[in-house]
């Protein structure tokens, strides 16, 4: 962080940017609990086929170790809407309620992906558990992107059963109807949220043990990516702009057709609340949708805009990490990760991180080619403590000054040993930087004033916007910290120090006397 020491009267000029919106859930119960408007018996359940566990599980063996999403769950093509499926009933106060009942006999988990979704100002939309154990929502007209005729669709996080109500409430005065559109069903077949710790490796760190200890601001950027039944890991970036831009890097490998960036899940501060624990609860403490700003195949990494900024969720403390552009080697090195659809890991190198000078050949287990990455565009990290799995694909590699340096594309299965690190694969965030045009580099979206800087800091979530004005500080110490800082007509006098600490922008406008003797320190 540049330090600036002003003694002298001085006029600065800045600008301010607006936060997205949030997209989340009001966190209420569903409407028609305590009020016996349906039972939940009498609704027929639309049912999905049994999974055919012994080809998935051959599928899954054939991606193990390639450089593609983590599976979790299988995808049910379905078309669920308000007009062809469910059932509607007028309500004791003159509403409309909406049901569906969907039953996947083999799951261990529900989520559901939407072509579809627009509710009007005042409906409500549920989803729950047929025991009445779990729910979310309600999700309202907050959670809309684009306008009734043209939206981009929806997503919905996990319900741990194989059972699940979908309840939608329109009250009486509302008059144009909602639209809700189910395209997929995803019937769960691993656990997920680190209900069991039996499939990972034992080598893992969770983020809370000691190993961790030194990444406590630094592991609020990274979360865990649901795509449909696929997932991955990424982290949120400081631009250089210093305003919380809800920017978020991951792997391009990350990225599929259908469902598109808009139906992703972005689940934050999943992990273990103390070293070995179970995880925390983390339903409301996701964000759904995104667009794609830039990608590249060859350096492996995707830049997403979040459609739901974390910052606007009250349940999430987000973190907006720094990066480091030169091409210099690291002389050591973590990843913080979600592997396996596990709670936070962080794995560790004490060894240089250098350049691959070769190309990177990718094989299935059969020994076919997927693919081969050019040489020169990614960094070999040989872990010294903990690894990687499926699921990891996309999180950052931090340098020893705490700095992303590249996205993990793949490597080695498996755990180090004394004298045998495990080999991994990170796109290099020097060679991503730079490209034929916007939607192939980062240098336009995280470089946005064209600053020319190399390296920029991370920095926290910001508390809020301050404005000083017509005040005198005289004698003493002062600091004022914020995200961004706007003072106008200040004196300093009387050998007092005044610093101005802001995340984001600091402005200075009219008249900013400091006298002799007095300081002014800008951070």
């Amino acid at each position: 962080m540049i330090m600036k020491r002003i003694i002298l009267t001085c006029t600065f000029f800045g600008f301010f940017l607006c936060a997205v919106q949030a997209q989340i859930s009001t966190e209420e119960q569903p409407y028609s609990w305590g009020k016996r408007e349906i039972t939940i018996e009498s609704i027929p359940a639309v049912a999905m086929p049994f999974l055919d566990m012994a080809t998935i599980e051959e599928e899954d063996l054939e991606n193990e170790g390639l450089p593609v999403p983590f599976r979790f769950g299988f995808p049910h093509d379905v078309n669920f809407s308000l007009t062809n499926s469910g059932s509607w009933k007028t309500t004791s106060d003159g509403g409309r309620l909406w049901t569906l009942k969907i039953h996947s006999p083999d799951a261990r988990s529900l989520n559901l992906l939407y072509d579809q979704f627009w509710l009007p100002e005042g409906a409500k939309f549920f989803i729950y558990s047929t025991d009445m154990k779990e729910y979310i929502g309600a999700f309202t007209s907050q959670n809309n992107t684009g306008n009734r005729e043209n939206n981009e669709g929806f997503a919905t996080g996990f319900l741990f059963t194989n059972s699940i109500m979908l309840e939608y409430y329109e009250p009486a005065e509302v008059s144009d109807n909602g639209i809700i559109s189910v395209a997929q069903v995803i019937s769960g077949y691993r656990y997920v949220y680190n209900q069991t710790r039996g499939n990972l490796l034992p080598c893992h760190n969770d983020i809370t043990c000691p190993e961790g200890n030194n990444w406590q601001k630094e592991k609020n950027a990274i979360a865990y990516i649901t795509m449909g039944g696929l997932s991955c890991s990424g982290a949120l970036l400081n631009t250089t702009a210093n305003i919380n831009t809800p920017v978020f890097l991951t792997a391009d490998h990350c990225f599929v057709l259908y469902p598109s960036a808009s139906q992703w899940i972005f689940y934050w501060h999943y992990e273990a609340p103390i070293c070995g624990g179970n995880a925390n609860t983390v339903s409301n403490k996701s964000t759904t949708g995104s667009t794609v700003l830039a990608r590249r195949a060859d350096t492996d990494f995707m830049l997403l805009k979040l459609t739901s900024d974390p910052a606007s969720n009250k349940n999430v403390t987000p973190y907006y990490l720094g990066w480091d552009r030169t091409a210099v080697s690291a002389t050591s090195g973590v990843c913080i990760h979600h592997p396996r659809d596990s709670v936070k890991k962080i794995s560790i190198t004490d060894n240089s991180i250098n350049n691959h000078p070769s190309p990177i050949t990718w094989e299935d287990a059969y020994g076919n080619i997927i693919s081969i990455t050019p040489a020169n565009t990614h960094w070999k990290v040989s872990f010294t403590n903990g690894t990687t799995e499926g699921g990891s694909s996309g999180s950052p590699i931090l340098n020893q000054n705490k700095r992303v340096v590249g996205q993990l594309h793949g490597g080695a299965i498996g755990c180090p040993s004394p004298n045998a690190p495990i080999t991994k694969y990170y796109g290099r965030f020097d060679v991503s930087w730079d490209g034929a045009n916007s939607g192939v580099r980062l240098r336009d979206h995280l470089d946005p004033s064209n600053t020319g800087v190399t390296t920029l800091d991370g920095i926290p979530k910001c508390d809020g916007n301050i404005t000083i004005s017509n005040k005198t500080y005289s004698s003493g110490t002062h600091t004022v910290t914020g995200c961004n800082i706007n003072v106008q007509d200040v004196k300093v006098q009387n050998n007092a120090k005044l610093t101005l600490d802001a995340a984001g922008t600091t402005t200075i406008n009219g008249d900013f006397e400091v006298q002799l003797g007095s300081e002014l320190e800008i951070k």
